[in-house]
């Protein structure tokens, strides 16, 4: 299991990460979120033992983790976004020289890790005649090579085509039967397709830890969703004015019945609304206010999308 404590990392006058707290328990897929810019490398590193933290913890099964622990870094394989392959070396000739490296022997470990993540009919080629997606093959080997318990993927899928996106993410599934697998991504279809657990990262802050299907549940947003509401008795048009006039009411949808996704309503005279509130705000109990005036049928808040989810847990915080 992989901890941090209240972990801080300082560029100059750039605080990168601001008292981050979470834990990746062994075992499956976890998911590390936020738009660009959020802290992700920056945690992902720390994590490998690349950065040390301005202030903080990292635990590795309750023991402290420091960049120079030989311990850790024989526990955990790192893929970085752009991975350091040379390119004039041939796939097979490269992890056999970074086996060595590891001072492991490379015709036991360069086999099975080419075996493992599908690079045999490739490994004899230089590496800059390869396609993106078996770079990051070789990518994966390397990390791969000293059989780390965990792996750290640094979005491992970035600048794929769609063919080479699914080839690799059942490579990872495939992968994460016998590791802890960490990846980090803002790339929502992602996370569906891979993660049992996510962490969501905004602003160098954890917005959210905890199971995908409660993530997929709102995160734990009470506000910022968006709200259905069915009315009669009411002008569509005055309705609009009174509910933009709320406050912490960011916009308002008329929806038309059949259509946006919306079902017919036994009353024809019915008004239906999607509101939209502002980032983090509850605003039902303004509404059910405001509808007083006429016949409120319907106030419910909406089955979200991941995509929403996660835009409500990111975006900035504006109240009034």
């Amino acid at each position: 299991m992989i901890r941090f404590e209240t972990v801080e990392k300082d560029y100059g006058d750039v605080k990168a990460l601001r008292g981050v707290s979470f834990e990746v328990p062994c075992g499956g897929i976890v998911g590390l979120l936020g738009p660009n810019g959020a802290g992700k490398t920056t945690a992902l590193r720390i994590m490998t033992g690349f950065l040390e933290p301005t202030a903080g913890q990292v635990f590795l099964d309750d023991q402290p983790f420091t960049p120079d622990s030989v311990e850790a870094r024989r526990r955990i394989g790192y893929l970085p976004e752009s991975a350091p392959l040379y390119g004039d070396m041939f796939a097979w000739d490269y992890l056999v020289y970074e086996a060595r490296l590891h001072g492991l022997d490379p015709s036991e470990r360069v086999p099975q890790v080419v075996r493992q993540v599908g690079l045999a009919s490739h490994v004899h080629k230089p590496i800059r005649e390869l396609s993106k997606g078996y770079r990051q093959r070789v990518g994966l080997a390397h990390a791969l090579l000293h059989d780390p318990e965990i792996l750290v993927l640094d979005e491992p899928t970035s600048g794929l085509d769609p063919n080479q996106i699914l080839e690799v993410r059942a490579l990872i599934r495939r992968i994460a039967e016998t590791k802890t697998v960490i990846l980090s991504t803002h790339i929502m279809q992602e996370v569906a397709a891979l993660c049992r657990r996510v962490v969501v990262i905004h602003q160098g802050q954890v917005r959210f830890q905890g199971l995908l299907e409660d993530f997929s549940l709102g995160g734990g947003v009470t506000g910022g969703m968006p709200v259905r509401m069915v009315l009669a008795g009411i002008d569509p048009v005055v309705l609009l004015k009174r509910l933009e006039a709320i406050p912490g009411v960011e916009r308002v949808e008329l929806l038309e019945p059949g259509r946006d996704g919306i079902g017919v309503y036994p009353d024809p005279s019915a008004v239906i609304v999607r509101v939209f509130p502002r980032a983090g705000l509850e605003v039902r109990p303004e509404l059910a206010r405001e509808a007083l005036s006429s016949e409120l049928y319907e106030i419910v808040q909406e089955q979200s999308s991941l995509e929403d989810v996660f835009h409500a847990l990111t975006r900035e915080v504006h109240h009034g």
